[in-house]
């Protein structure tokens, strides 16, 4: 971890783990002093439960927060098969981190609570999502969506009004 405007580095150990890291992020909680949390979703070798081997994609999810300097391995993530988080567009608001599976849901993982939840996107953009390139973005602590479809020339803006109403 380097702290670049005071020059300070301070090495975070690696979860001791055989699976593959599918994604790792940080989210800062305060800045003076420092606190920040970081999120690995790593991919197991199988579920815990035979039947849920077909039906989910299992996520293992850990939990590394700077106070007390140490991973904790929290409850593993299940999504439908077919789904999976999105490389890039990931969004940090609400004590949560925000990514677009690629099923076209918004995927959000709770730091604080350690819990995780899917929201549907509005149906405009997944019933003609062909050409559309989709990104999130956070602008007045909302979460935004833009979808500019390159083919016709055009962009949508969403914004979630009702972040918890979904």
């Amino acid at each position: 971890m380097c702290i670049s405007a005071i020059k300070q580095w301070k090495r975070i150990l690696t979860p001791k783990t055989c699976y593959d890291t599918m994604k790792l992020d940080m989210m800062v909680e305060r800045s003076n002093p420092i606190h920040y949390k970081i999120v690995r979703f790593s991919k197991p070798k199988f579920c815990l439960h035979a039947k849920e081997l077909y039906m989910f994609h299992c996520i293992k999810a850990e939990l590394f927060d700077s106070k007390n300097w140490r991973w904790k391995l929290l409850d593993e993530v299940k999504l439908l098969r077919e789904e999976s988080l999105h490389r890039i567009t990931k969004v940090s608001m609400n004590s949560s981190l925000h990514w677009l599976t690629w099923m076209r849901n918004l995927f959000a993982f709770d730091v604080k609570k350690k819990s995780y939840c899917l929201f549907p996107l509005p149906p405009p953009v997944f019933e003609s999502n062909n050409s559309k390139d989709i990104e999130l973005v956070e602008y007045k602590k909302n979460v935004i969506m833009t979808c500019i479809d390159k083919k016709n020339n055009f962009m949508e803006v969403w914004i979630m009004e009702d972040y918890n109403g979904k």
